[in-house]
């Protein structure tokens, strides 16, 4: 079976809804075909469904309306494209079934799991993610730049990446017959799509299906093709009605005219009396018929209607939108309508919201996204003006926009010479004109970053919609580089330096290069002569040579750096390394990782520490953890202050087995006062992100009834939760099924406590024997499971012998009594009186 990729229509990130809609399920890769719909405002968060990865998941979202009208473009593009479709009128219906299909989705995200595939491999399914959000981004500017271009030969298929390798050409991607241009992709659900034959006999038209099995008798006097929800306009006797494709009769034959019903608004015009009106497909008026015409003006559900002779529009639901005041039916501008302005060019326009904007030539407007429309320069006017969503003046007076840019929150503007930049969010000039250059920084994923020129300086500045700030204000900078997520390459003096802003720098100006990587493992090298070394989000580390090697003979290395810095890299991989392991300010976190766990193992704590130190104070999650636990558990170490600290840097970077240890503290008491709040809030963030440690900690919170009132039924749950999750506590499970009346489910679980090597689990056994707790009693068995008690360390199977051996008549012997007593007496055991 192949591993799954699928996609969604979703209300929010991370956040499953019932709204949300499957688009698609296919196997190991995003089809290209679709990856146009993956276009704006790219950014990882956890996954709405396959969300139990542990330690983390990771999957992709988008903005999903910005992609739909990009595939739709992309899809016009192929279409005028010469000799490139092979089959024409199968492309035309595959698009038009696309664009209908992706024109009732309504939910703001894309959102792309990839959850079965990142399973194959060992990589955290993050650095998965950002590698596929880098890889479709690349995709999609070689689509935008041969769309723009209107060229199709500049979709090279061997620059695309991660793509089928069974195709040799975007051609013959295109043409495969089971992709059916696309269409195939979507996952289709509900809907009945099979084949029927509609047939005259006699002069009347009936219905067969696939297999030539009646469906219904001829007796229609017309019978038209099937349309969008499988429906078929039929007449009998000057009657219109509707059949569906199973061969019910769907609405009565009762209508003087019907239309079918348009794909994205599950509506249809029917007339009555001469008069028009809107039905659903229930046959209910939703619309009465009251208008002398009625046309659709587009796939968002908006109709034009004619009323006593004048024009409007309507909606879905038969709200005005425009009043019947206009001498001419309104048209659709793909983001405003307009209607005639009798005796002249002009047109009347309105936004996508319906409000009155003014009188302008088609030719000057050009709707922009976020209900934004620009009035170019015309007859009368000489200059640009951008209109907002509420028909008011956003900007004017400039002289272009610059529309090659995918910035969230920013237009970039050009008055005269000079460059600005406006906030969309802040609806001002967040730069005036006053820059010799603003360019968008290429970065994966959504950004408002700039690179701005002005007086030969250089500086970037983030266009933010909440917080607009320069990242690097202007300075002596004779070069800059977006490197990976919020991180940057700058060159002063000739050297460069890696920073996140000019306040919060990687390192200082020292490499005399620095070029991107694959985003694993770090996401920049920086060169020193012949050494090499890795930024990361924790900080500067020597470059481990087999994953230099590995980098540089990649087969996509030059999407990340030139053929010199490759050689650079492969003559400092292929270079002899020292014996000994250096540790310095330059080991990197992961080195230290394993150094710590190696000396832990054989018990050396002092350089246990030593080394999760210098990887914790660098920021890695996973050794605050582990020097949390180690001055939690290790005796001659115990710190609870220390223990505490660390389990508090760690889950505060998202650790979730930190978490779980924060938790514990404010559970326990340990480096602070116990606080019920902090301790369900942290083990519960735990518990959510899949931690099952977490989930039977949260189960001991409810039993114990020391922070919380007990509760049994709670306790019970988070256990079960816990097994569920893979960490059973079966002694914990088997003592609250018993405590519940689930005597034979506490057995079981006993059982296995005592098949996974518990003495108490074996203490309990022998109690069940002994008493009957969901089996039957016999006394020789809890002599054996007493024993197993004791030899695993839990002593109170002494007691139990010793009143097996005093008071079961066939297994008398007071000597044995005597002497489990004493041994009970001597590990400080409280003797009962029988």
């Amino acid at each position: 079976m192949s591993h799954r990729v699928y996609l969604y229509n979703v209300s929010m990130p991370s956040q499953s809804h019932n709204a949300d809609k499957m688009m698609m399920e296919w196997g190991y890769e995003m089809p290209l075909l679709l990856q146009p719909l993956l276009l704006k405002n790219g950014k990882i968060a956890g996954n709405n469904y396959n969300h139990h990865t542990e330690p983390g998941n990771a999957g992709l979202y988008y903005d999903a309306q910005a992609g739909i009208e990009n595939l739709k473009r992309f899809y016009d593009f192929l279409e005028q494209q010469p000799l490139l479709i092979e089959d024409k009128a199968a492309f035309a219906e595959a698009k038009n079934k696309l664009v209908a299909y992706l024109e009732k989705l309504k939910l703001p995200y894309f959102h792309l799991d990839a959850w079965d595939v990142f399973n194959m491999d060992d990589i955290p399914h993050a650095e998965q993610a950002e590698t596929w959000l880098v890889s479709i981004a690349r995709n999609n500017e070689l689509i935008t730049n041969a769309m723009e271009n209107g060229d199709i030969s500049l979709l090279r298929y061997a620059d695309l990446q991660d793509v089928n390798p069974a195709f040799k050409s975007f051609a013959e991607l295109l043409n495969y017959k089971d992709y059916q241009y696309g269409w195939a992709h979507i996952w289709q659900s509900g809907e009945e799509d099979y084949e029927v034959e509609i047939f005259e006999e006699n002069g009347l038209w009936g219905l067969k299906d696939e297999d030539g099995n009646l469906l219904l008798a001829p007796q229609f006097d017309e019978f038209y093709g099937f349309a969008a929800e499988n429906l078929a306009v039929v007449t009998l006797g000057g009657k219109y009605g509707y059949v569906h494709k199973s061969g019910r009769i769907a609405i009565p034959l009762i209508w003087d005219d019907a239309f079918d019903f348009e794909y994205g608004t599950e509506l249809a015009i029917v007339q009555l009396n001469d008069k028009f009106g809107l039905i659903d497909v229930q046959g209910r008026m939703v619309a009465p018929a009251q208008y002398e015409s009625l046309e659709l003006l587009d796939y968002s559900g908006y109709f034009t209607a004619k009323k006593d002779g004048k024009w409007g529009v309507l909606n879905d639901c038969s709200f005005v939108m425009i009043d019947f005041e206009f001498d001419e039916a309104f048209d659709s501008g793909n983001g405003f309508y307009h209607t005639a302005v009798k005796g002249q060019k002009n047109r009347k326009i309105f936004n996508e919201d319906f409000i009155y904007i003014g009188e302008y030539p088609l030719s000057a407007l050009e709707p922009i996204g976020n209900g934004l429309i620009l009035v170019k320069p015309h007859k009368h006017a000489s200059h640009n003006t951008l209109y907002k969503k509420d028909g008011t003046i956003l900007a004017a007076g400039f002289d272009k926009i610059n529309r090659q840019t995918g910035l969230p929150n920013l237009l970039l503007l050009r008055k005269g010479k000079k460059h600005g930049a406006l906030g969309l969010a802040q609806e001002s000039l967040l730069l005036p004109y006053e820059y010799d250059a603003l360019i968008e920084i290429q970065a994966s994923g959504a950004s408002n970053w700039v690179l701005a020129r002005k007086d030969g300086q250089k500086g970037i500045f983030d266009g933010d919609t909440d917080h607009p700030s320069w990242l690097f204000p202007l300075d002596d900078y004779e070069s800059i580089r977006w490197l990976y997520d919020n991180a940057f390459a700058l060159r002063r003096g000739g050297l460069w330096g890696i920073g996140y802003t000019s306040e919060n720098l990687i390192s200082g100006f020292e490499f005399d290069l620095v070029v991107r990587k694959v985003p694993v493992n770090g996401f920049a090298y920086a060169f020193i002569g012949p050494e090499v070394y890795v930024g990361s989000k924790y900080g500067l580390a020597r470059a481990d040579k087999d994953l230099v090697m590995e980098d540089a003979q990649d087969q996509y290395y030059n999407y990340y750096f030139d053929d010199d810095a490759r050689q650079r890299l492969l003559t400092y991989a292929a270079a002899a390394s020292p014996d000994d392991v250096i540790v310095d300010e330059y080991t990197s976190v992961e080195t230290l990782y394993n150094l710590g766990l190696a000396a832990y193992e054989t018990g050396d704590f002092e350089k246990s520490i030593h080394y999760d130190t210098l990887a914790a104070e660098k920021g890695h999650p996973s050794s605050m953890n582990n020097l949390a636990n180690l001055y939690y558990t290790v005796d001659g170490y115990l710190d609870d202050d220390k223990a505490f600290y660390w389990y508090e840097k760690g889950a505060m970077a998202g650790y979730t087995y930190a978490m779980n240890g924060l938790g514990v503290c404010y559970q326990t008491g340990v480096g602070t006062a116990p606080d019920a709040e902090k301790a369900l809030y942290w083990l519960g963030k735990a518990a959510d992100n899949g931690n099952a440690l977490a989930y039977n900690n949260l189960g001991s919170v409810y039993y114990e009834g020391q922070l919380v009132p007990q509760d049994i039924d709670a306790a019970l749950y988070y256990y079960e939760q816990g097994e569920a999750w893979g960490s059973p506590d079966n002694g914990w499970l088997g003592y609250l099924h018993e405590m519940k009346g689930n005597p034979e489910r506490a057995f079981r679980y006993y059982w296995r406590d005592y098949e996974d090597g518990s003495g108490i689990g074996a203490f309990n056994l022998g109690i069940c024997y002994s008493q009957g707790v969901g089996t039957t009693i016999d006394i020789a068995k809890p002599i054996t499971y007493f024993k197993a008690a004791v030899e695993r360390s839990y002593l109170y199977g002494h007691i139990e012998l010793a009143r097996i051996y005093g008071n079961e008549e066939d297994f008398r012997d007071e000597q044995l009594a005597r002497q489990h007593i004493a041994l009970a007496e001597q590990a400080g055991l409280d003797i009962p009186d029988e």
